[in-house]
């Protein structure tokens, strides 16, 4: 945020990007959180009737990405550097860079997570095979091929 109110540069195509990029962003991450958010709660709304619960979220933006959340965030803090880079300051890219080096390792820790919950592990192995881990894509078949989304 310094170096883009620290600049007199006139607004250009490049702020645009960047601008289109952080609210895509923001979009992204909250309609993923929100989906994240309801699917919890219908879970625990299962579990206290007694209904099974549903393993795995891959409905909504988490049918095209495993973590659009991080999809959402990452797309923020990438705009973010595009309005830095354009006036100037390209050092900043190591803010995002460490930003996504983080988020990766965390999707690591997460995805071994999800593989650790006996009750789930092979439901979420199927899930894994089938959806592209952090840039949204159409579903894949197992053998590699895309689906339809339906």
């Amino acid at each position: 945020m310094y170096a883009i109110h620290s600049s007199n540069k006139p607004w250009d195509t490049w702020d645009f990007i960047a601008t289109i990029t952080c609210i895509t962003g923001i979009i992204v991450a909250y309609f993923a959180d929100t989906q994240l958010y309801n699917f919890v709660q219908r879970n625990e709304s299962l579990k206290e009737q007694g209904a099974p619960i549903l393993l795995n979220l891959d409905k909504g933006l988490w049918g095209y990405s495993r973590h659009p959340n991080y999809v959402g965030e990452q797309l923020w803090w990438w705009g973010l550097f595009m309005f830095a880079w354009n006036v100037g300051y390209g050092w900043m890219f190591w803010g995002p860079l460490v930003n996504s080096m983080c988020l990766a390792y965390v999707t690591l820790l997460v995805e071994q997570k999800m593989l650790k919950k006996e009750y789930r592990a092979e439901a979420y192995r199927q899930y894994q095979k089938t959806t592209s881990v952090w840039i949204p894509w159409f579903r894949f078949s197992i053998g590699g091929s895309k689906q339809k989304k339906g």
